[in-house]
């Protein structure tokens, strides 16, 4: 499943979050949009719980693992909070639907690895 409609919203806090982890907004947006791979999202939780994990290669042969959740328009109240579109060209800040807030991403652990890969062999052998 590619994430093409989606839209990422990053916060000052969020922003933080991956910096600790060496990680950048970039990446997320890579990962999330499958610029290096076909991504692979995993939906979990309900309703205002709704979380949407992403696994998906980087250019450098690594994976990401991403957390996301539904954005709320509070969200882009906050001070230093961006958007980055699936075209990658800056949009005003008005809410959308479409978009998700990044909540978390790492380096994803080597059985998310081996998940993703068995689960692209099989998106392989059905076409």
């Amino acid at each position: 499943m590619q994430l093409l409609g989606w839209t990422l919203v990053f916060t000052a806090a969020s922003l933080e979050h991956l910096a600790e982890r060496d990680i950048d907004a970039d990446d997320v947006a890579d990962a999330v949009f499958g610029r290096h791979g076909l991504a692979r999202v995993r939906r979990g939780g309900r309703g205002a719980q709704t979380r949407w994990f992403v696994v998906a290669p980087l250019a450098d042969g690594e994976f990401l693992t991403c957390v996301l959740r539904a954005a709320q328009p509070r969200d882009l109240d906050e001070e230093g909070v961006f958007v980055l579109p699936h075209t990658g060209e800056f949009e005003q800040l008005e809410f959308d639907a479409s978009m998700r807030l990044c909540v978390s991403a790492r380096v994803s652990a080597p059985d998310e690895v081996r998940s993703y890969r068995s689960w692209w062999r099989g998106k392989r052998g059905r076409r």
